[in-house]
C-alpha cells in the first residue's frame, strides 16, 4: 500500500464518530505556512480518550478534557511543547504558542502557532512524538501546506522526526 492510500485509509477511519473504543492509534497534524504572519499554523487531531490518558499519566491524577479549563490548557501546552517541535536550523527549536483546543465528537483539535520569521523556507525539521509514549503502534500523520504545495509524512515511535526540503 502506498503512502497516499494509507493516509486516505487512516483519514476515513479517523473521521468515524463511533462511540466505541478504537483499535488503532493515530493523530493527524495539519500545518499551513502563513506568509502574512510568517508563522506555521498547526492543528493536531487526537482521540479524546488517548489525550486524557497521556495527560493523566503525566500529571499523575485523573484528567477529563475541558476546553475551558485553565489547568487543561496548561497541561496541553506543556505536552505539545514536549511532544512536538519545529526547527528551521537543526538543533534550534522554534518557539511555539498554544492557541487553544476544541472537542469534536470523540476527538480533540489542539491549535499551535509557530513563528518562523523567514519569508522562504528551504527546509523544516518536524518532530511529532504525540502519544508514542503510550502506544507502540502510534501513527502520526503530518500534512504541511507550504506555498500551495502539500507535503505529507508518517511518523511513528521508532522515527518521530523527519526533515522536509522545499
Amino acid at each position: 500500500m502506498n503512502l497516499k492510500s494509507f493516509i486516505v485509509a487512516i483519514l476515513c477511519l479517523f473521521s468515524s464518530t463511533a462511540a466505541m473504543a478504537h483499535d488503532y492509534h493515530s493523530s493527524i497534524t495539519d500545518i499551513k505556512f502563513n506568509p502574512r504572519t510568517q508563522s506555521l499554523q498547526v492543528a493536531i487531531k487526537v482521540f479524546t480518550d488517548d489525550l486524557e490518558t497521556v495527560l493523566t499519566k503525566r500529571s499523575k491524577s485523573k484528567v477529563t478534557y475541558s476546553a475551558n479549563s485553565e489547568s487543561i490548557k496548561q497541561q496541553l501546552a506543556g505536552y505539545m511543547a514536549a511532544a512536538m517541535s519545529f526547527e528551521v536550523t537543526k538543533g534550534k527549536p522554534l518557539k511555539q504558542r498554544f492557541v487553544g483546543s476544541e472537542e469534536e465528537a470523540d476527538v480533540v483539535w489542539v491549535y499551535l502557532e509557530v513563528p518562523v520569521q523567514n519569508t522562504s523556507l528551504s527546509q523544516l525539521y518536524i518532530k511529532n512524538a504525540v502519544l508514542t509514549e503510550l502506544f507502540d503502534d502510534q501513527m502520526n500523520i503530518v500534512n504541511l501546506d507550504y506555498k500551495g504545495n502539500m507535503h505529507s509524512m508518517l511518523l511513528q515511535k521508532d522515527e518521530t522526526a523527519k526533515k522536509l526540503t522545499f
